[in-house]
């Protein structure tokens, strides 16, 4: 018999654990932009697409480096969180789509970024949608916490 958890909508899995996903989901580390500076993907001007960006914790990173960040969460509850988190950001931008369907223009983005959320993507399906949303040379920069 299958584990009727097993079958819930990866899409709609977090909507009742917004406020614990809010409350103990830990940050990323402020080093990611000097690296990422440092490794010339990064800039001032560099636009953003947050890829499955949850409450937005890996978005405020970028937010609080001046960033355009178009955040795309695909869960509502998560979406209406960090629109009400990010909301004094006039450079923060909230989607509702996923990694394979961004609801983004062709060739409007610099830099995909997904933190902990990669292994939910399909993975062809995300492929062809990144190749499409980004410009030429644009990066795609996959992040997770160790907690190790």
């Amino acid at each position: 018999m299958v584990d009727k958890k097993l079958l819930v909508d990866p899409k709609k899995r977090f909507s009742s654990r917004v406020e614990n996903y809010i409350r103990y989901r830990p940050s990323y580390p402020l080093e990611i932009i000097d690296f990422l500076e440092k490794k010339e993907i990064l800039a001032k001007n560099t636009v953003i697409a947050d890829i499955g960006s949850g409450t937005g914790i890996l978005t405020k990173l970028f937010l609080d480096h001046g960033n355009q960040v178009y955040g795309v969460e695909p869960n509502k509850d998560m979406r209406d969180a960090s629109e009400k988190i990010l909301e004094k950001y006039p450079n923060f931008l909230s989607l509702e789509g996923s990694a394979e369907s961004t609801g983004l223009e062709d060739n409007c983005i610099d830099l995909i970024i997904a933190g902990q959320a990669f292994h939910w993507f399909d993975v062809e399906e995300a492929k062809k949608e990144f190749k499409r949303i980004l410009k030429p040379h644009g990066n795609v920069v996959l992040i997770w916490n160790n907690r190790g």
